[in-house]
Formats: C-alpha cells, structure tokens, sequence
C-alpha cells in the first residue's frame, strides 16, 4: 500500500455570520474532498494537544505520525535542520520574520508577501552590520527566515525560553506588549531594535516603497528552541517517502523525520503558489516511494489576512488543483489510500491559530465507506468518529 497525504494549511475555521453560518470550507465548492469523505471515512481529529500553542508546527508533526509532547523543542530549529544548519550546544535557532511595524502596530508579519530575491538582500544586509552580535542570519523563503544566536556566558537554557510571540498573532495589533519577555531577552531586543536603522533606507524597500508595496521595517524574532529527537520514517513506520512544501518548517519535519525533500520551482505559499509542479512532484514520488506529503499554505495565509474570499478561493484551489488529481491518479493505480486534512483552525475572526479538533478524510482500498455526505467540520462531527490524540490519523490510515 502507498499513502498520499494532502494538507491545507489552516484551512479548517469557524462559522461565520457573514457566510450564513457556515465556516469557509462548507462555503467552499470542493467537490474532490467531498468525494473522499463519501467514498471513505471522514471525522476529527485533534492535531493540536491541550497544552501545547496552535501552530503548523504542532500540527504538522502531528500529522507526520508523531507526537509533539515528545518532539516538539521549537519551530526555527526544525526549519534550521531543512537548511542542513546543525546547531552547537551554545546555540539557539530563532524564526526571524521581516515584518512591517507602524504607529506602533504590526503592520504586516510578512512585509506584504516580500519576494525571497529581496529578502536574501535585506538578510546579507543584516549579517553585515550586526557582525558585533552573537547570531549569523540564514535567508529562508519570503518573509521567512532564521537567526542563529550563540548563548552568551552558558545562558542557552535563558535564550531557549525567552517568551515571544508569533507575529501573525498579533496583525494590526499594537506590537509592544508582545516584544521578547525573560532573563536573556535584552539581547533579542537588541538585535531586532538595530535591525530597524539597517532596513530603513536600504535600496530594496526604498523600491518597495517606490512601487506602492510595504517596506520590510524590522526583523521579528520567535519560534526558537534547539534541535529535536526523531526517529526516521524507516524505523518508526518501516516506509521511504518524500516532502512537497513551499515552508521549510514542513520540509524541515521531513528531513528530522529522514524523508526525501522535493523542491518545486514557483512553490511561494501562497495563492500564486505553483500548483500543478507540487503535484506531480508528489505523484512522481509516489511512483518510487511509499508515502508523499503535499502541503499547501494559501489556506492559512489568507486567514491571517482576514481575507473570508481569499481563503475560500485557496480552498478551492486546493481542492480542485491538488486534490482533483490526486485522487484521480490514486484510483488508477489501486493501491494508494489517500487522507486531506488541515493542520489546525486558522480563524478568520482572529487572523491567528485555534486550537480544537479540525475535519479529516481518508479513502482507498480497505477503507469502507462510513456514511458522510460531504467533507466540512459540521459533516466530520456528524459521523461521530472523533481521533483525540492527532499523531495517531496517520497510523490509522497505515492500519
């Protein structure tokens, strides 16, 4: 047996008024989803365990098969392992994102979708003149990127657990209750302080600014921790496969988890992301392979937005673009079971995670039809099928 897994970020969220009560994915027109909760099994399940923050990258391990009480030490270290970067025993990952802070607020987490070409420049520009400072800068996609901060004096347990918020939570929020909290905090605020005078003024966000776009006005750091413990895919499931993610927390997952990492080029996470490559990067995989991982981002990115259209348009997308073919080439070849879930709520209400039990659906040979309707968070918890430790789904669907 193979097994497909296709994931929309955050695409699972709550009803709104302004959808007559129905959450954008029962809104959405997603006839192949709706196709696999017929055909299979749909339910929920808890990606997010109680105590642990929302996040892609809970989510997202709990969907890898594996249980983020025991493996979860922090984002920017597993986005450090998916750069090949191997972390000291006095060093300390921290997801650096280039936002955009005005009036006090946080403008934008991603300074308006910034492309990877001008970051890369913004970045070198930061490795330049904070040379004095204990971190090198490491380009990512986007907005996305990484610090890697040399503990000073043995405080790395101190830098570990600086408290930091997730810029996404606080969009068009004030930004300054939220600046690093704890014993080693002044050296994080230095580094993003400083970050501001190096920015301003630099030719790529002068052109941004030129051109009606925002300009990157500061680094923002977060999601830090050192590197986890996993065991391999091999030894945990006995099976080979491949990771398909425009996010390098995702890949940065299957590379802890000893996976093959398929990059595609025109893969942004976003809208404009490039469909119809990660598709067949994830079919071609599955040709040679026994398990392939296709993660879409848009679903997520529009929430945070607060964009109700956009995120029913990421969905459809995914469903007609993604999951479509998929489930075709699935059914050809017989022997592929096929699951599509979320990684977590990401609530337009909010523009920021959720916790809470999010829909699945699973189909292929051996799973027998459980009676649903459609695939959405009302038909999921309709069945009454409701897997509450989320790192179990995936066994589930190997069972």
């Amino acid at each position: 047996m193979k097994y497909l897994v296709l994931i929309g970020d955050g695409m699972a969220d709550f009803p709104l008024e302004e959808l007559g009560g129905r959450t954008p994915v029962e809104a959405a027109a997603t006839p192949a989803m709706d196709d696999i909760a017929r055909s299979g099994i749909t339910g929920l399940f808890n990606p997010i365990p109680d105590g642990l923050p929302p996040g892609s990258d809970i989510g997202n391990l709990s969907l890898f098969g594996y249980d983020p009480r025991q493996t979860f030490s922090g984002r920017a270290p597993i986005e450090a392992a998916r750069q090949g970067i191997l972390l000291a025993e006095n060093e300390v990952a921290f997801r650096c994102n280039l936002v955009t802070l005005g009036d006090g607020v946080m403008k934008s987490f991603t300074s308006g979708h910034i492309t990877s070409e001008e970051a890369s420049q913004l970045i070198a520009a930061l490795n330049e003149n904070l040379s004095d400072l204990p971190v090198k800068f490491h380009s990512g996609v986007s907005y996305r990127h990484l610090a890697i901060v040399s503990a000073p004096n043995g405080s790395v347990e101190s830098l570990a657990t600086v408290t930091c918020t997730p810029p996404h939570d606080i969009s068009e929020k004030p930004y300054e209750p939220h600046l690093p909290k704890g014993d080693a905090s002044d050296l994080v605020r230095n580094m993003m302080e400083r970050s501001r005078a190096i920015l301003n003024g630099h030719p790529v966000n002068e052109a941004r600014l030129a051109n009606g776009k925002p300009a990157a006005t500061s680094i923002w750091l977060w999601g830090q921790g050192r590197t986890p413990r996993m065991n391999s895919y091999k030894e945990r499931f006995g099976l080979t496969g491949a990771v398909i993610s425009a996010v390098d927390l995702v890949k940065g997952i299957g590379v802890c988890a000893g996976l093959e990492i398929i990059d595609v080029p025109g893969a942004t996470g976003y809208l404009d992301t490039n469909y119809e490559g990660k598709v067949q990067a994830g079919l071609d995989a599955i040709d040679r392979l026994d398990f392939a991982y296709i993660h879409l981002e848009a679903p997520d990115e529009t929430a945070h937005e607060g964009k109700t259209d956009l995120k029913i348009q990421a969905i459809e997308d995914f469903d007609r673009r993604v999951v479509a073919p998929c489930l075709e080439y699935a059914r050809k070849r017989g022997d592929v079971r096929v699951l599509v879930a979320p990684d977590h709520i990401t609530a337009i209400s909010t523009r920021t995670h959720a916790g809470g039990p999010v829909p699945f659906a699973m189909c292929g040979p051996g799973i027998e039809p459980c009676g649903a309707n459609a695939y959405s968070e009302k038909d999921a918890a309709a069945t009454g099928i409701h897997i509450t430790e989320g790192h179990e789904l995936l066994p589930r669907m190997m069972q």
